[in-house]
């Protein structure tokens, strides 16, 4: 699953991924309650979130979902194009991962590869 506030970054990406991963449903949701409803519809095995969306945020995302999957959540990817919060986040147990944009693909795609 990716959520990102813009639109056009969520779906390019969402369809880079489904390229480099064709045996994945790769869904995609345009914001933080969009991501929030659509994982708790069907838990994803991952997601690539934006820290920056206005309401709720990428990071309130991943504790949302963490609370929502508490024996099982997905891997939570952050990704962001500012570094500082990234560096913020670090260790707070919000993520597993943190990429800034824009995302290496090479490598957020072998992570996601790594779960199937």
């Amino acid at each position: 699953m990716i959520a990102d506030d813009e639109a056009e970054a969520a779906d390019l990406l969402g369809l880079l991924l489904g390229l480099h991963l064709p045996q994945a449903a790769v869904r995609v949701a345009h914001g933080g309650q969009a991501g929030l409803d659509l994982a708790i519809r069907e838990r994803p095995d991952a997601a690539v979130l934006d820290l920056e969306m206005p309401g709720l945020d990428g990071e309130a995302l991943a504790f949302a979902l963490r609370a929502a999957y508490p024996e099982a959540a997905p891997l939570l990817i952050a990704l962001s194009g500012n570094v500082v919060r990234l560096a913020q986040i670090e260790g707070n147990g919000a993520f597993d991962h943190h990429f800034g944009k824009p995302a290496d693909l090479d490598g957020l795609v072998g992570l996601l590869k790594a779960l199937s």
